[in-house]
């Protein structure tokens, strides 16, 4: 018997001895492993993968708009410009450039049906390509179907780095939003920085603007009135309400209220623009002096306005100075002399906000008059309709 056959023989005899209720099938038992491995390693993946899923998808479906700002402790912000905005975190959600999202106002608790049709911004994401400029932004939702955003900038000219410093901003940032309506600067009104920006006359489509930037954290509704009707309101998200209007209004105002419906806060340039003296409560208003518009802080060069075709219009002399007056966004070129002075604005709207007394000469390039608007060389106080 050969040393083959002896192991075989052993191997039988050893089979013969188990106590077996069927022949055992190696091919099986193998089989049997390899499934439980199998079967192991699937379980691995999919308890490996199940969270990275979900949180992708809490990711991509994340509304700044549904965070609730009740269960929030104390409201985290971030500096944009000189700007302190509210965000939902600390830490950015993108960078280059660093991006927050912007944390929600309280919801109202009143019925906000007098104010017109909720025109909030609406859930949406966003975008890691923005413009290289921006150096912060705190995303906000979308308006009108496009990701919207506070953000900041380097002030582009010599100018705009010391205007910014001089009023307040040492980062020399300036600030905006997506629609292009305010910059930066101290807050000039209790609670924030409302304005607007309407402009025409550039070749391109009207851009008509009303913002707030700036707003407590308290105000759960900023309703919109435009020529004395309201046309809607939004929640604030940021501490900013942005909207953009179909047409060029001649009057606008916005009202911001608590949760409760009650008024906190309130933006009417029509009660800056009057120019007239007037008695409220027996106390006399009197029209501002020349000297209220202009200090050595403010003083420029010519090269310093802008637009150009402003530019051309101002003439200065060795005994004459230009300041440049900061306007609701804007600004107001005084040119002063040793004994009378003249103001400059693209805008004649921007020359009433800023209630230039009657004695004084004005000229504007834009006004409207009767709803529509004029380009043009203009004296403020002819009317503007």
């Amino acid at each position: 018997m050969t040393v083959d056959e002896r192991i075989r023989e052993d191997l039988r005899a050893a089979a013969s001895g188990v106590n077996s209720g069927r022949p055992a099938r190696v091919d099986l038992v193998i089989r049997r492993g390899r499934r439980r491995r199998q079967m192991r390693r699937a379980r691995w993946v999919l308890l490996s993968t199940i969270p990275l899923v979900v949180f992708l998808t809490m990711a991509g479906r994340f509304d700044p708009n549904a965070v609730d700002p009740a269960g929030i402790h104390g409201v985290e912000t971030v500096e944009i410009a000189d700007l302190a905005v509210p965000v939902v975190d600390s830490e950015p959600i993108l960078t280059d450039p660093d991006v927050w999202l912007g944390l929600p106002g309280p919801s109202p608790r009143f019925d906000t049906t007098p104010y017109g049709p909720d025109r909030s911004f609406a859930p949406g994401q966003p975008q890691s390509d923005l413009d290289e400029r921006l150096s912060k932004a705190v995303y906000l939702g979308e308006l009108d179907g496009e990701p919207f955003y506070v953000y900041s900038q380097s002030a582009p000219s010599i100018w705009d780095r010391i205007s910014e410093m001089v009023f307040g901003n040492l980062s020399a940032d300036t600030l905006g939003t997506s629609l292009n309506c305010c910059s930066g600067g101290d807050m000039d009104h209790e609670g924030g920085l409302p304005g607007m920006s309407m402009s025409s006359g550039t070749g391109l489509p009207d851009l008509n603007v009303v913002e707030w930037l700036g707003l407590t954290a308290e105000v759960s509704v900023v309703a919109f009135q435009i020529d004395g009707a309201f046309i809607g309101w939004q929640t604030p998200v940021g501490g900013t309400v942005s909207l953009r209007l179909d047409d060029r209004p001649n009057n606008v105002a916005m009202v911001a209220f608590n949760q409760d419906g009650e008024e906190l806060d309130r933006f009417d340039p029509g009660d800056i623009a009057r120019s007239e003296s007037s008695t409220v409560d027996g106390l006399e208003e009197t029209s501002p002096d020349l000297e209220d518009f202009v200090s050595d802080e403010l003083r420029i060069e010519l090269s310093d306005v802008h637009p150009p075709e402003l530019r051309e219009l101002i003439e200065v002399s060795s005994d004459t100075r230009l300041f440049a007056v900061p306007i609701d966004g804007s600004h107001v070129y005084a040119v002063v002399g040793i004994e009378e002075g003249h103001f400059y604005s693209e805008s004649c709207e921007v020359l009433e906000s800023a209630a230039i007394p009657d004695d004084l000469e004005a000229t504007c390039l834009m006004r409207t008059v009767n709803g529509v608007t004029e380009n043009g060389v203009f004296n403020l106080h002819e009317g503007t309709g």
